[in-house]
């Protein structure tokens, strides 16, 4: 224990000066402890912490209380009331991902059978997306409350729900017999069916009991997920997904929010461990190493538009929204580390692959902070592209065939302001509605205005056009 305690207190002051050091040059904070834990472990550092695998034990509290956080922010309420639009897109992202991903691992030189699933694993972490970095992004944009925003983080969400199935299949992908794939689903089930259970007829009555002790509520919560992971060890499956499925099960408990807001300070610690240790593994990259990474990074930004971007697009959400969408998910997961590290604790990959992974998640998430920060510009660069090929947006074409009426009240943008505006008229002076112009690139603003008889037409005040 004594020989643990310096270390962790190494690896928590590089870490805390790299985060830094990466915060003032806005990348995303994660790199920077990958980049510490490789600075400071055996591999390619300078050897101040000898064994990783001290580090690597208490680090897995970080992974637990990060699958249960994402489970406290599922809210199946909200998928169901999503339409769909985010339902085809959440579905077809994920399985196209990986079907073309497949293809093209293959094309690469991976193996597909025979004991390997090399391409396999590198399909499944193409095909998510890094919640951590888009609503990071996006939050300091203050766009998560616009259409793109608001798709990109139904995407998100239904990516937490096939993360469910991955980590209860994980196991058997070695030996994918059809009664093993069975009895993986059917303890999935199992423990999701006793999560929901306790948390419907137990969980309710004991915090209805503990509600006026908040340490006590945050207490039972650390408690449950504890429960829950150790269910999902027992029964064959992995503790992260019984975090995942106990986080679910009480997301839609009153008392969620204040439980996220307790816990993170726990999760970001050990998560912190979780990152460093990874980093610790990275050996030296070779040239063939970084062109497969690059590979990669060249197929997870193709993926995005080739899946999102038609979906999007057939479902009526407009040009727009379509590319935005896509744009704003082209990276990989900080999930993807999860399972390339359960993928080699279960022997399934080597260690080689999940450096290679977290080369190309490195590299999505520098270029996804200038993707996200110039999503409009790219966007306006390829609209010009196309519309010179003769191919405008339908937007833009109605809005080009709209009459030039005058409107002596012009709003430009329905935001939060503008909404509580127009909302006030409708309730004192109806009449000036129809004096109203509304001017917004959110096709889903413009139905909200037909609905209250404002006009509103299609646009966007950053384009001289």
């Amino acid at each position: 224990m004594h020989s643990i305690l310096p270390e962790i207190g190494i690896a928590v002051l590089a870490a805390t000066a790299m985060g830094f050091i990466f915060q003032l040059c806005r990348q995303p904070v994660i790199l920077g402890y990958l980049v510490a834990g490789a600075l400071i472990g055996p591999q390619i550092g300078f050897k101040l912490v000898s064994d990783p695998a001290n580090i690597e034990v208490i680090s897995e509290i970080g992974l637990i209380l990060l699958l249960f956080i994402i489970g406290l922010e599922l809210n199946p309420a909200k998928l169901l009331s999503s339409g769909k639009k985010l339902i085809y897109a959440g579905v077809g992202q994920f399985v196209l991902c990986v079907l073309i991903g497949l293809g093209f691992f293959v094309l690469l030189g991976y193996p597909l059978g025979g004991g390997r699933i090399e391409t396999l694993y590198l399909s499944l972490f193409c095909a998510l997306s890094s919640t951590a970095i888009v609503v990071k992004l996006l939050y300091d944009k203050f766009e998560l409350d616009t259409l793109p925003g608001r798709i990109s983080l139904g995407i998100l969400i239904f990516q937490d729900l096939w993360a469910i199935l991955i980590l209860a299949l994980q196991p058997n992908f070695m030996d994918p017999k059809l009664h093993l794939v069975a009895l993986a689903l059917g303890k999935g089930v199992l423990l999701l069916a006793v999560g929901f259970l306790l948390s419907r007829f137990a969980l309710r009555w004991i915090f209805a009991k503990i509600a006026k002790t908040p340490e006590m509520v945050v207490a039972t919560s650390i408690a449950w997920c504890a429960f829950m992971a150790g269910l999902g060890s027992w029964i064959g499956m992995s503790m992260e997904m019984g975090a995942l499925i106990a986080g679910a099960a009480i997301a839609s408990f009153p008392y969620g929010v204040h439980v996220t807001a307790k816990v993170l300070p726990l999760r970001d610690f050990f998560l912190t461990l979780f990152f460093l240790s990874i980093g610790m593994k990275i050996p030296f990259p070779d040239a063939a190493t970084l062109t497969m990474a690059v590979l990669i990074v060249l197929f997870v930004i193709a993926s995005r538009f080739l899946t999102i971007y038609p979906i999007l697009q057939l479902s009526g959400s407009g040009r727009r929204t379509s590319f935005i969408t896509s744009l704003n998910l082209a990276q990989i997961s900080e999930f993807s580390l999860v399972v390339a590290a359960l993928g080699v604790q279960y022997g399934h990959i080597q260690q080689s692959l999940m450096s290679l992974i977290i080369y190309a998640m490195a590299i999505t998430s520098v270029l996804s902070s200038y993707f996200i920060k110039g999503n409009h510009t790219i966007y306006l660069a390829f609209d010009r592209v196309l519309t010179r090929m003769g191919f405008p947006s339908k937007a833009a074409r109605e809005t080009a065939e709209e009459e030039q009426d005058h409107y002596p009240i012009v709003l430009l943008g329905y935001h939060r302001g503008a909404r509580a505006i127009v909302e006030k008229i409708q309730e004192d002076a109806p009449d000036l509605l129809e004096k109203i112009l509304v001017i917004d690139f959110n096709l889903e603003v413009l139905k909200e205005l037909e609905d209250r008889h404002v006009k509103g037409v299609f646009g966007d005040i950053s384009s001289m056009d």
